[in-house]
């Protein structure tokens, strides 16, 4: 599989979850946010199953991206005055943290 079809659906699955989990929040059960947070679990079963072809340094992007799509929406909520989201609360720094770290064990490994 291309490195861009793995970066379309990263892209896919953790923004449609970020926005899902937003909009369900705003507006209390909607069907489309339950619709996107499901989507984004196709999303992310697609991608998990080309793990075997994964670049090396897909996984750094993943979890980096997914960490900041996760700390960006829960700024959104709490910004506007909407709360907190426990998903994003919990999983944004620890998904940003080991994005950032896998990234830089890459590099200094590089280095040597």
């Amino acid at each position: 599989m291309k490195a861009g079809a793995l970066v379309l659906y990263e892209l896919c699955w953790a923004l449609l979850f970020t926005v899902g989990i937003v909009r369900e929040s705003v507006l209390d059960g909607d069907f489309l946010a339950g619709l996107m947070v499901g989507m984004s679990f196709g999303f992310s079963a697609l991608t998990v199953r080309e793990r075997d072809v994964w670049p090396s340094w897909f996984q750094s992007f993943a979890t980096t991206f997914s960490g900041a799509s996760f700390l960006s929406g829960q700024w959104w909520l709490a910004s506007n005055g909407k709360g907190w989201q426990p998903v994003f609360i919990s999983f944004g720094p620890g998904f940003l943290f080991m994005g950032l770290y896998s990234f830089i064990k890459h590099r200094l490994a590089a280095r040597t």
